[in-house]
């Protein structure tokens, strides 16, 4: 967590290290339970408010990221290669970009624990606090906090300039976050296949 880019890039080289598809589900499980399904319980228990907690969200949006990462991958890495100096195969940047997601995903789950500390200090110190601004501001820093960790991790992998390196950056989070995440989440959410899976897993 200390030297996010280098553990990435060390891992990614790394032949013998092989837990990087168990590291994601972990990340991503972990941070979409927190996010869908535990704070939301916690905040109804201590500020009387409606449970919002939504199990099925969960298995909707981790089927979301895969499948969103098996479309994206092959696409970033025929630019990448097109775009950097360094030849890679296509499994070693599978590798980076699975550990990536985890990483951002532990992002996520940070932001989310300091949304809830704020919450937990505003409750006993009786402050008024606008908890839309606040998720807004660490949703925003989060995002900002991926991006350059995404950008850096790439200009090393693939031995690119800075300005290519974020211009890359810039051009995969654009199409990910902005046409292929939700074009997906809308077909699984039509499919039902979070509501369905979570019924059967009671």
């Amino acid at each position: 967590m200390h030297h996010p880019v280098d553990t990435i890039i060390r891992l990614t080289d790394d032949p013998t290290y092989r837990s990087q598809w168990s590291f994601l589900t972990t990340c991503v499980a972990a941070q979409l339970t927190l996010v869908y399904v535990l704070l939301p319980r916690i905040f109804s228990t201590l500020f009387n408010t409606p449970d919002t907690a939504n199990s099925s969200a969960v298995i909707t949006n981790e089927v979301v990221q895969y499948i969103g990462i098996a479309i994206l991958t092959p696409i970033q890495y025929y630019v990448g290669r097109a775009l950097g100096t360094m030849r890679r195969t296509p499994m070693s940047y599978v590798k980076l970009c699975v550990l990536s997601v985890g990483y951002g995903a532990l992002l996520s789950s940070g932001a989310a624990l300091l949304f809830f500390a704020t919450g937990i200090l505003a409750l006993k110190t009786g402050t008024n606090v606008d908890f839309v601004a606040v998720w807004q501001g660490l949703a925003f820093a989060t995002l900002v906090a991926i991006l350059a960790f995404v950008a850096a991790s790439h200009r090393r992998f693939w031995g690119m300039s800075w300005p290519i390196a974020i211009g890359f950056t810039l051009g995969v989070a654009a199409l990910s976050w902005v046409v292929v995440y939700p074009a997906l989440t809308a077909l699984v959410d039509k499919a039902n296949i979070g509501a369905t899976a979570a019924r059967f897993l009671g």
